[in-house]
């Protein structure tokens, strides 16, 4: 461009100043005429690429911020409006998902309403839910108006193998079909278990649900591996202001003995688990009858299956204590019929049952007993009295209330029931006024007290103590479960036992008319007894025990008195026996009165046996076996006066325990016949010098042990027959 001066005349225009300032706020010098303006250079082509990304950088996170709070909130409307709509779009997925995950069919029908965040729960006018498992039923659940709710806490624990937990159930109507199979498999097993889960070994199960309120409804229970089933029947009494409106009717089968129940309950009692261990306890009346057992309860509970509160009175009857307790995991004796009136309490996993009125057969006790549910095993403790223990009524636990399986036989060969001493375990401390043995022969022990324990399947009877006949009965017992046979062993030791107050059969007369050691009392053998016993054996009976027992016991009487007639019958002495008839009979002084046997492989043996007065030595020889219940013994009696009459040949009882034989040795008889035929052969009155006896009075110490030759000569074992 060329410039041009400006024409004459013409004055150029002064630069007008604007005031520019530079970066630093220092005025721009003022351009001269001839300078161009100044223009902003462009950047190089580097730096512009930069600054975009830059600025297009800073408006990206803007923009996703804005995007995501947008969806956020969205979510958070959709959510709100679903927890208050109640999530009705949600009935078909969730019909399917569940299918999808647990294989079971299910059908929501009519209102529908679910809520997923606070307290969870779900609401349908009708559910149709099929059973898992495998198991052929026609559904597990179907329900009117249900309403249920639960913790998703206790869904994933279901999901790791526990129990499924629901918070709670409602509905209108119900029909429930919850079965178990042998293999473990159950309708109720729907939820699907997490893979990483330890496999499942044990059945699934039974669901836990802490409140459950039906109106009306069925439940069809069986349970294979409890051999239970049931058949329920639950409804509303259409009564106006009665305090239990809740009824329900059960009836079926357990361990194929029948089972029929009523229950009636306050309307807001929870049926399955009591939720709040404080929870105030409310009214429920149980009765009924499982098997052979009757029951009925007055009182009040905080659950109807389980609640972890019951107080109430609860009355009891049925054919035996065993057959009753075994359902409930307690381990007590077989017994006669019995009747129970006890007061029972439970608090959490301890129930406390005391009662001031228990008969068993003609027993009379008492009880104040505690149970721990939560032990492993449960644990039973407490006290056991009463004014009258029958023994008799303790023979069905060891067998001897049923005949031998061998009509020969006496001793009871009923099997132990030995498993149930393993249910369970147990310390209860006993303390009766009375044991009854069950005959009049036999005066009932005094103050029995003992300790019973039961752990590890072993059963201890010790610190026995009681009063025998102005003597004192102690001792010690047990019986264990070791190995293939249980194994028994005790002592026993009778001290200062007046033997004719005990032994009332001794006294004359009718045993039941016996004054029982009163002063005015005449007996055929009086004194003071001292024994002792110690055993050993095993086996799964009475008779197996006592077929293998090993061990000895001692007795001894000191300050006593024999019969002079039992003393001259013993020896047949037929002329002093007559004349005791006729004049009266006289007590002889006893000098000595002793028994030492041992028991080996069943058998006893008499080592040394003797009853010694003024008048007679009287030995016992020979021996019994438990084993064959054979007999073998022989009653020798030594005169030591004369005697114008008398056969003096032993006495022998053999056969078997059930049918034993007395009879007289032939040997003795034969040779006093063979000289009287002799003598009659000369004089006819001369036979009866045949039977004169002028006694023998040789031996100073008839009381001191036999020779060792003697004594096995003697005491040589019974003879064993096949058993």
């Amino acid at each position: 461009m060329v410039l041009y001066p400006a024409p004459a005349g013409i004055v150029r225009p002064t630069p007008l100043r604007c005031g520019l300032r530079d970066a630093t706020g220092d005025p721009m010098p003022d351009q001269s005429p001839h300078t161009p303006p100044h223009r902003p250079q462009p950047p190089p082509p580097s730096q512009a690429t930069a600054s975009t990304k830059a600025t297009r950088a800073t408006k990206r996170p803007r923009s996703a911020g804005r995007k995501a709070l947008i969806a956020g909130g969205a979510l958070v409307g959709v959510v709100a409006l679903g927890e208050l709509t109640g999530w009705p779009f949600l009935r078909e997925p969730l019909e399917q998902q569940i299918h999808n995950r647990t294989g079971v069919d299910i059908q929501l029908d009519g209102r529908f309403r679910t809520r997923l965040l606070v307290s969870p729960m779900m609401s349908v006018e009708q559910i149709t839910l099929g059973a898992g498992g495998g198991v052929d039923v026609p559904h597990l659940l179907k329900a009117n108006n249900l309403v249920v709710q639960w913790r998703w806490g206790d869904l994933w624990r279901a999901r790791q193998g526990a129990a499924l937990r629901v918070k709670s159930l409602q509905a209108d109507r119900i029909d429930a079909h919850a079965v178990r199979l042998k293999s473990g498999a159950a309708s109720w097993d729907i939820v699907p278990r997490n893979t990483d889960a330890p496999p499942q070994t044990e059945p699934a199960p039974l669901p836990e649900i802490e409140r459950l309120v039906l109106r009306e409804g069925q439940v069809a229970f069986r349970d294979e591996t409890l051999d239970i089933e049931l058949n329920a029947t639950i409804e509303h009494s259409r009564e106006a202001g009665g305090t239990m409106p809740w009824q329900a009717t059960a009836e079926g089968s357990y361990r194929g003995a029948p089972i029929k129940l009523q229950a009636k309950a306050s309307a807001d009692l929870p049926l399955l688990l009591q939720t709040d261990a404080d929870a105030p306890l409310l009214p429920l009346q149980l009765s009924g009858r499982i098997g052979s057992t009757q029951l009925a309860f007055d009182g009040a509970a905080g659950a109807l299956w389980a609640g972890q509160g019951v107080e109430g009175q609860l009355k009891i009857s049925g054919d035996s204590l065993q057959a009753s307790a075994r359902p409930l995991g307690v381990t007590l004796p077989d017994t006669p019929p019995y009747q129970l009136n006890a007061r029972v309490v439970r608090q959490g996993a301890t129930w406390s049952v005391v009662s001031d009125e228990a008969t068993v057969g003609s027993s009379s006790l008492t009880a104040n007993l505690k149970f721990q549910t939560d032990a492993h095993p449960p644990r039973l403790t407490g006290e056991l009295g009463g004014a009258r223990l029958a023994l008799a009524d303790l023979a069905p636990a060891v067998g001897a209330d049923k005949p031998p399986r061998r009509s020969d036989r006496v001793l009871p060969d009923e099997r132990f029931d030995v498993p149930s001493l393993g249910q369970m375990d147990a310390d209860v401390q006993v303390k009766l006024r009375q044991l009854d043995f069950g005959t009049p022969a036999l005066a009932p022990v005094q103050d029995l007290k003992l300790h019973l324990q039961l752990a590890n399947s072993r059963l201890v009877l010790s610190a026995l103590s009681a009063r025998v006949a102005g003597g004192t009965l102690s001792g010690d017992t047990a019986f264990e479960v070791k190995g293939d046979l249980p194994q028994w062993d005790a002592a026993l030791r009778f001290s200062e036992v007046d033997l004719d107050s005990w032994i009332r059969g001794l006294s004359k007369g009718d045993a039941k008319d016996a004054k029982g050691g009163q002063p005015d009392a005449r007996s055929y053998m009086s004194g003071t007894l001292d024994a002792t016993a110690q055993l050993k054996g095993q086996g799964r009976s009475v008779a197996e025990i006592l077929g293998s027992a090993n061990g000895q016991f001692k007795l001894r009487v000191t300050h006593g008195q024999l019969s002079q007639l039992v003393t001259e019958a013993a020896g047949l002495d037929a002329a002093q026996a007559l004349g005791m008839l006729i004049k009266g009979d006289e007590p002889l002084k006893l000098n000595c009165a002793l028994v030492d046997a041992v028991v080996q492989n069943g058998v006893v043996k008499s080592r040394h046996a003797v009853l010694d007065n003024d008048d007679s030595t009287l030995r016992l020889q020979g021996g019994l076996s438990f084993k064959s219940e054979a007999i073998q013994l022989r009653l020798v009696s030594e005169p030591k006066d004369f005697s114008p009459l008398s056969l003096r040949s032993p006495v022998t009882v053999s056969g078997q325990l059930k049918t034993p034989q007395v009879g007289i040795e032939a040997g003795g008889l034969l040779a006093r016949a063979a000289g009287a035929l002799a003598l009659g052969s000369l004089a006819p009155p001369a036979a009866l010098l045949a039977f004169i006896d002028v006694g023998n009075n040789d031996d100073p110490a008839p009381c001191a042990p036999a020779p060792a030759a003697a004594s096995e000569k003697a005491t040589s074992p019974a003879p064993q027959k096949n058993s």
